[in-house]
């Protein structure tokens, strides 16, 4: 008698197989650095698909949940956050209430993601929750990634005391854990971030320098760049313009190697807006469309992509190019009603009104002016919102008179 060979079933194959795949993205993604990613990048579609089969399975999910956490540099500095946002929240849906540690990670991650794709109430909620997560377990790690998370947030959304509080409980806690020397390069980076946003040029200049310092004793050229690019700006308000244009220049040495192009996009665009300032209209033009790049133009970063549309049209409003800033104003109007940030919808209303005023347009330079004013209602106390207010004041006030002579 013929003797029968045991089979596995068909579902428990694709089990194993499922379970296999992923472990091997695991190994793939264990210690991602910036010399790694472009190999990594390149099969993105692979690891993609091998996330999407593992969430599906009851046997697999919480593997491929810690695999996504392990992918976040890659989402992160390609930019591809906008279409990972909804794989973390199915991670998120997937993983109990009660696994308190893999569950403040997820809710980190997406928080992160949250407030880089302009969705700053859901990052909000989303650190709060890891937060409570982290005084629940008395983890003062993860206290300290919600807290430094959420000054974050609160910078962002302009509310600087609260801002103030959290980035102060997250360098306590951090302190308690005896976090690295990265984190605490973070909260320097965050510091000078904060100082940035509320036009303390002198406490930003201290703050950004100390986190130069840090990254470069760390040695990641990456966050160096980073640190470097907000420094130059800085420098650039305080007329530093030499010290501004070799922050800018070692910024990009430092990218080059890493094929970090959407950070080498923020940086063109900076130093656009330093030959801007200066009257290089024409070295302006050329840095804009080097940073207006496929590459980010085809990213998820939307936020980028409208800040450099946005300085095109000013570039070309500068040049008299009245067109060319009327078609790179409604772009980036676009752009950034898709953000939510509503100063620099502001910000970018104003330059088409002031185009539609110079094209003799005086209705709708009136009526860009008034949805301006309008959103500006929001922000009493803020002192760019202050500034945007005179000139679109301007701007009614000319149009107006252009209009009834």
């Amino acid at each position: 008698m013929q003797q029968q060979l045991a089979t596995t079933p068909p579902a428990m194959q694709f089990t194993h197989s499922v379970a296999a795949n992923v472990v091997y993205w695991q190994e793939r993604t264990k210690a991602l650095t910036h010399h790694n990613l472009p190999v990594l990048d390149r099969d993105r579609q692979n690891l993609y698909r091998a996330i999407r089969f593992g969430l599906q399975l009851a046997d697999t999910w919480q593997e491929t949940a810690v695999l996504i956490l392990q992918s976040f540099p890659l989402i992160e500095k390609r930019g591809y956050w906008g279409e990972w946002i909804p794989i973390l929240e199915r991670a998120l849906d997937k993983c109990p209430a009660d696994q308190l540690l893999l569950r403040g990670r997820i809710l980190d991650c997406l928080g992160v993601f949250y407030r880089y794709n302009q969705q700053s109430n859901k990052a909000y909620a989303a650190h709060q929750e890891e937060l409570q997560i982290g005084e629940a377990s008395q983890d003062n790690w993860r206290i300290a990634h919600a807290s430094i998370n959420l000054a974050a947030v609160c910078r962002h959304m302009r509310r600087f005391d609260e801002a103030e509080k959290h980035l102060s409980s997250a360098e306590i806690a951090f302190r308690a854990s005896n976090a690295p020397l990265v984190k605490h390069a973070f909260v320097k980076l965050e510091r000078g971030l904060l100082a940035q946003a509320q036009e303390q040029w002198s406490a930003a200049e201290t703050h950004l320098h100390d986190s130069v310092s840090l990254w470069r004793e760390i040695g990641d050229p990456v966050n160096l760049a980073n640190s470097l690019k907000l420094l130059g700006q800085v420098f650039v308000v305080l007329n530093k313009t030499e010290d501004a244009l070799k922050a800018y220049q070692e910024a990009l040495d430092n990218l080059n190697p890493s094929e970090n192009y959407l950070d080498q996009s923020k940086i063109l665009n900076d130093l656009a807006v330093l030959h801007f300032n200066q009257g290089n209209l024409d070295d302006a033009l050329y840095q804009l469309l080097a940073a207006n790049s496929s590459y980010l133009r085809q990213s998820g970063n939307v936020f980028d992509q409208a800040m450099v549309s946005t300085n095109l049209g000013n570039v070309y409003q500068a040049q008299g190019k009245l067109i060319e800033a009327e078609r790179a104003f409604r772009r980036s109007v676009t752009l950034w009603e898709t953000c939510g940030d509503q100063l620099q919808l502001v910000n970018a209303l104003s330059g088409l009104a002031e185009i539609k005023r110079a094209q003799g347009d005086m209705i709708e330079a009136q009526k860009l002016g008034q949805d301006g004013l309008e959103l500006l209602a929001d922000y009493p106390g803020d002192v760019w919102a202050q500034k945007m207010q005179k000139r679109l004041c301007e701007v009614a006030t000319a149009s107006k008179a252009a209009a009834i002579s």
